[in-house]
């Protein structure tokens, strides 16, 4: 009977977890689709009505209400189980965990789960790009050149890549990670240092 039951119980927790991740992945890819919702609203309501328009200013105040929701949400998720991978809770879910974290409005968030990240793509259960992305903007943050060209500012109406570590190697940096190497307009447009 005591060869029963330990295996019994096991099975038992076993599902339990699974389950629990069933629903934090359902969680999830709503904040996801509800991130993407916003965002996609943002070019047509600038084209239609001004980036200085009042319905542009509850846009983005709507996109930073959902933001702080889904960060909250994840740093949750995070300090309970850490970053959890694809093959634990899949992609799309996995992806929500990157963009909330990549979208706070505090740098140091971005600071404190990022070693999260880089671990995790490092073993295959996160996207490279997205550390990489992470990667840039941390370092754009602090105002040092950003290795994988991921980050851009505004100038103006042009957009302009911020200074790179070194323009010969962005290229090859960016291929590493599965990201689409710049064409020569776009490094054309490095800035050599932060305005």
């Amino acid at each position: 009977m005591k060869n029963l039951i330990l295996p019994l119980f096991i099975l038992a927790s076993t599902a339990g977890i699974a389950q629990d991740f069933l629903s934090l992945r359902v969680k999830l890819e709503y904040f996801v689709d509800q991130s993407i919702e916003a965002r996609e609203a943002v070019m047509p309501t600038a084209n239609q009505f001004g980036f200085e328009s009042y319905q542009m200013d509850s846009l983005n105040q709507l996109i930073s209400f959902r933001d702080s929701l889904h960060l909250q949400y994840v740093t949750l998720v995070l300090e309970e189980h850490g970053w959890l991978g694809i093959s634990q809770i899949g992609k799309k879910a996995n992806i929500s965990l990157f963009l909330a974290i990549q979208h706070s409005s505090k740098d140091q968030i971005r600071d404190r789960y990022y070693p999260l990240l880089e671990v995790s793509a490092q073993n295959g259960e996160s996207g490279l790009a997205q550390m990489a992305t992470m990667k840039d903007r941390i370092l754009v943050q602090k105002k040092l050149p950003q290795r994988y060209g991921t980050q851009w500012n505004y100038i103006g109406d042009q957009a302009v890549l911020f200074p790179l570590e070194d323009v010969n190697s962005v290229n090859e940096n960016r291929v590493k990670v599965g990201l689409k190497p710049l064409t020569d307009e776009e490094l054309q447009t490095v800035q050599s240092k932060y305005q």
